[in-house]
């Protein structure tokens, strides 16, 4: 394996397209009616359900108003940002009242489902042979999951006509059109899900788009033989092992997966040396790619910490994204081991053996653990993956560490960028309460001194107490503003919005006042967030969560399933952050033989983006910034700049 730094493109990712049609449906018995399948994927927002649309490159109002069948005005009429015409990624909303639907004759309900306690929508989904994506369409109300007593509407999908055996089909490659299933596209090709997963190793059956290339095996392909090939299989055997008994102090009441049985939790911590790997996933072979989750799990204390705690719930999230890949591929065999917060522990831990059989470790967070782990990994083969030490620097001075957060100033200058461009022909005003901690000081010095290289004037206020309206005297109520806060807290924005609020309706216009800020501000929820979309304002951020993004529905979901628990609901998901943790690795290693120097595929995951680049020779560094923008109702858009 190579050290030469070679340099690699920067990728930009686009908004999530959102691929599900669902319909709102009541029904107290079973029925034969033609339904109604919707186009455009719905979502909640302040109660009320709103069909949604991601414009395309290239579209116009016009194309736009045929493939909906509705006018350009209604279009305008829902959303009046697009009088000027459209523009790529935007998001546009439409009332459920709007009628956007298409009929399709062929289907037909053919019953009503009453849940049973301890069901899933996957048991029922597979019990009636159609997808989640379908049942979730039939009874909207299930996105949130499913209790005993609940009633589904079943609506088969169309019927499949049992054929006699043809002669294999020969490879070709298919695009996936716009709601097109995984199970669809291999019934219409004569072969099985498996299989197909089996030619295209790195398809997520999670998260795939419209426009994705995938190739077509013929009907007498190879499927993937691996000792774990369900959810179900996973709880059974990897989990209750690695990730359920990690955190047997936190117990509650388990919901068995389809099929399986509750049963007691058995604590690892008791016959578990320190450092005892915690789980295998996967069978030894000589082409095995091997990975070695190191972090501080503390199954050694008595009472396990927050921390802990966070570090068990990514765990599950990195278990459950291998065992979603685990069906195609190079086999990958994932070791966690508990670091128990102490060098020492490392220090034991690197010194076994089987250290050298590693192709990559999982780094814990403690700088001095981290700086360990990389002087004793081999520098010409073996790589190490810095999830939780954000201001570490080690990514410049070793050229196999990769560092999976953004530099904060190499972020900073990211959203300085996306500032000067969004914010064009508004004047920046400076807001700071005298003697409060200016936290994102050194973001706003970096900001000012570019605008005044640039050559564009800015306003400052400094104020006691609160903000008041006479603060904002003298300002021009025609012209056009943004206001930068130099601190990210919770209460420095309280003290501010009332009168920004008072400010933004004195000027002519209702955008003519926007607010720039920090990724603490995605905890808000609330009188605050609704305060981020009336104040129009636009956050910088490492990661992005989009509750209506159906594929993390989907993760969260089987998590549910395999874990018999909700994922912890902190800001970011630590569960989501090891799934996309563990879908990026295990996706570029079988693609690069674990060589991130030889080639990275840009991810795009449920809540992080990985954009590596390596172009500056120190190093491989994510370069992903994701901008948010807050729009009044709760609506937000994103993308990555």
């Amino acid at each position: 394996m190579s050290n030469v730094c070679t340099s690699t493109s920067e990728y930009m990712t686009l908004i999530h397209f959102i691929k599900r049609g669902l319909m709102s449906a009541f029904l107290t018995f079973a029925a034969v009616i033609p339904a109604t399948a919707l186009d455009l994927p719905v979502t909640t927002v302040n109660g009320k359900d709103y069909y949604y649309y991601d414009v395309q490159p290239k579209e116009t109002l016009f194309s736009l108003s045929q493939r909906l069948g509705i006018s350009r005005e209604e279009i305008i009429s829902y959303n009046p940002g697009a009088d000027g015409g459209l523009k790529a990624y935007t998001r546009l909303y439409f009332p459920i009242e709007s009628g956007l639907s298409s009929i399709s004759d062929g289907d037909q309900i053919t019953s009503v489902h009453e849940v049973k306690k301890g069901e899933t929508l996957y048991g029922v989904s597979k019990k009636y042979g159609i997808s989640v994506d379908r049942l979730i369409a039939l009874n909207p109300s299930a996105r949130d999951g499913i209790k005993s007593g609940d009633r589904l509407v079943i609506m088969q999908e169309e019927t499949i006509v049992p054929q006699q055996p043809s002669a294999p089909h020969s490879a070709s490659t298919h695009t996936i059109a716009k709601g097109e299933t995984l199970y669809r596209i291999a019934v219409d090709n004569g072969i099985t899900v498996e299989q197909l997963l089996y030619a295209n190793p790195t398809l997520d059956t999670y998260n795939y788009s419209e426009g994705t290339v995938i190739n077509i095996p013929g009907s007498d392909a190879p499927v993937a033989n691996s000792a774990n090939t369900s959810l179900a299989d996973l709880r059974d055997n990897a989990v209750e092992i690695a990730a359920d008994e990690l955190d047997n102090r936190y117990r509650s009441e388990k919901v068995s997966a389809e099929g399986a049985n509750d049963t007691p939790e058995q604590s690892v911590s008791e016959t578990s040396t320190p450092g005892t790997p915690v789980a295998d996933i996967a069978s030894d072979n000589t082409s095995s790619l091997n990975i070695a989750v190191m972090l501080p799990f503390n199954l050694n204390q008595e009472k396990t910490g927050k921390d802990a705690e966070n570090f068990t719930e990514f765990y599950r999230g990195f278990l459950l994204a291998a065992q979603n890949l685990s069906n195609t591929g190079r086999p990958v065999n994932i070791r966690a081991y508990d670091t128990q917060g102490g060098l020492d522990t490392v220090k034991e831990l690197m010194a076994r053996n089987e250290m050298a059989d590693v192709d990559l470790f999982v780094a814990p967070p403690a700088a001095a653990e981290l700086d360990y782990i990389i002087s004793q990994s081999d520098s010409d083969r073996q790589f190490v993956f810095n999830t939780f030490a954000v201001r570490s620097n080690a990514y410049k001075t070793n050229p196999n560490v990769l560092q999976a957060n953004i530099p904060h100033v190499k972020m900073y200058q990211r959203a300085i960028d996306a500032f000067i461009s969004e914010m064009d022909g508004r004047t920046p005003i400076f807001i700071q309460r005298i003697g409060a901690t200016a936290d994102k000081e050194e973001f706003t010095s970096m900001l000012k001194s570019q605008l005044s290289d640039k050559g564009v004037a800015f306003s400052e206020i400094t104020y006691e107490t609160s903000l008041k309206d006479e603060d904002f005297a003298g300002f021009d109520t025609a012209g056009s503003y943004v206001i930068v806060p130099l601190s990210s807290s919770a209460t420095e924005f309280n003290k501010i919005v009332p009168a920004a609020r008072r400010f933004k309706d004195s000027l002519k216009s209702d955008t003519a006042l926007a607010l720039f800020g920090y990724p603490e501000w995605l905890t808000f929820r609330g009188d605050r967030k609704d305060a981020l979309g009336a104040l129009n304002a636009t956050i910088y951020s490492r990661f992005y969560y989009d509750e209506t993004y159906y594929p993390a529905r989907r993760v969260a979901d089987a998590y549910r399933q395999v874990y018999g628990r909700d994922m912890n609901s902190a800001v970011p998901s630590q569960a989501l952050l090891g799934y996309d943790v563990a879908s990026f690795i295990i996706k570029s290693m079988r693609g690069n033989n674990g060589d991130f120097h030889i080639g990275i595929t840009p991810y795009e995951g449920m809540q992080t983006d990985f954009i590596f680049s390596d172009s500056d020779c120190d190093g491989l560094v994510n370069t992903s910034v994701e901008l948010i923008k807050f729009k009044d109702g709760g609506f937000t858009e994103h993308h990555n700049i």
